[in-house]
This record gives C-alpha cells, sequence and structure tokens, in this order.
C-alpha cells in the first residue's frame, strides 16, 4: 500500500482571511487533521481554522505539545506525535498538520517534519504569512527599506543588549516571560520611540503599542516587538 503524505499547513497569525489557497486546498483535501494542543485540549490553529472552514467529517489529531524547556519531555511528545502521523500515513491517508504563522519559523513541526522524513515519508510545506510581516501591516510600517538587514531575533535565551545592537530592523517573537527585561533594555538603550509590538495579531483581543511608554509588563506570549 502507498503510504499518504504528510503537509505541513501554514495558517498565518490570527486573521483566517490571511490563510492561503493553498492551504485551504489541502486542508479541503485531507480527511486527517493534526493540531497541536499546549496543555489545555483547545488549539488555537484549530479554532481559526473552524472559522472559515467546514471540518465536518474530517478526523481531528490533538497533538500535546507542552510549553516547557525540558528536552527530555519535548523529545518524547515530539516522537510521539510522529508515531502518530505516521500510523495514519502508513494506512495510505494523508495528514494535514497546523501551523500559526508560517511553518519555517519556530514551528514545532519542523521537530515533527525531521524525524517522519528520516523514516522517509513524504513531506510537503505550505508556506504561509508570518506574525511578523502581519504586525507590520498592522502597525503600517516597513520592516526593511532599500539595503536596511532584518534580524528574526528569540527574545529568550540571547543577550538582549547586543541583539537590540545590531544593525537595521529587529524582530523579536517567543517573548513569554522575557517582557519585562525586555521593556528594562529598551529603556537602557534610549529606543523609546522607535519600538512598536502587536499582541494577539489577528485575532478579536488584537492590541496595537507605539512606543515604549504604551508597552505593558503583562503582555502575552503572541506578541511581536519590531525595533526600528
Amino acid at each position: 500500500m502507498e503510504k499518504g503524505k504528510l503537509y505541513g499547513v501554514s495558517i498565518g497569525p490570527g486573521d483566517g482571511e490571511l490563510i492561503t489557497l493553498k492551504a485551504m486546498k489541502v486542508i479541503e483535501k485531507c480527511r486527517h487533521i493534526a493540531t497541536p494542543e499546549t496543555g489545555t485540549s483547545d488549539s488555537l490553529a484549530l479554532s481559526i481554522v473552524e472559522g472559515i472552514a467546514d471540518l465536518s467529517g474530517k478526523e481531528i489529531m490533538g497533538l500535546s505539545f507542552p510549553m516547557t524547556k525540558d528536552k527530555e519531555i519535548l523529545a518524547r511528545c515530539h516522537n510521539e506525535a510522529a508515531d502518530a502521523i505516521a500510523e495514519v500515513l502508513d494506512s495510505g491517508n494523508d495528514v494535514a498538520m497546523l501551523n500559526l504563522g508560517d511553518i519555517t519559523i519556530y514551528s514545532t513541526f519542523a521537530y515533527v517534519m525531521n524525524i517522519l522524513l528520516e523514516r522517509d515519508y513524504d513531506v510537503e510545506l505550505v508556506p504561509g504569512v508570518t506574525s511578523f510581516c502581519a504586525s507590520a501591516g498592522e502597525l503600517k510600517i516597513s520592516l526593511t527599506t532599500m539595503n536596511e538587514p532584518l534580524h528574526i531575533i528569540p527574545a529568550t535565551g540571547v543577550d538582549l543588549k547586543e541583539a537590540l545592537s545590531l544593525p537595521g530592523t529587529k524582530v523579536l517573537m517567543k517573548i513569554g516571560r522575557s517582557m519585562p527585561k525586555l521593556i528594562e533594555v529598551l529603556g537602557e538603550l534610549g529606543l523609546e520611540d522607535n519600538v512598536y509590538a502587536v499582541e494577539n495579531c489577528g485575532l478579536e483581543n488584537e492590541k496595537i503599542y507605539k512606543g515604549l511608554n504604551e508597552f505593558d509588563g503583562e503582555m502575552g506570549y503572541f506578541t511581536i516587538v519590531v525595533v526600528k
């Protein structure tokens, strides 16, 4: 029996209208939809797709990816997810795995994909709108001009002063509990008027911040910070 194919499907940052036509076609044709769950039974990715697509008759596969930095726990979850998907692929069925933003930017899918590629399964990636591009659109700013570089930086695990001293535009992602420290460093570097943020871009509770004086240390995980 011919094995099925795994599709990594980018669904954008939150606004269902930003999901590409190709992503919609893949979701429509796949009976098995895999979706990440982080600690609860709710899936933001799935809820976004449910807002614009009819998923009746689909088999929804909830894959557990806890919000932890424990490498052993993460490795176990990645392998369990890969095993669950492989079982469906072995039956000859395709699987569409949903991913917020773009499938190539800080995606859990990448870990699952690498495991399945090593097992010789067929995988296809469907690119999408990134959260930082959508955020720049909401802010009505350009991320780059002429020869200006653009840096995509995780807010955790890096030297923030060094990162914010890079030339060009800096986009900080995966903020989490780093927001108070980030606010402190931005103030120390005198970047009060050159910083922007979008929280929950494209969702009903979206918030836009212009200037450090508007920032809030309680801004959530899905916050994009842009430093010009």
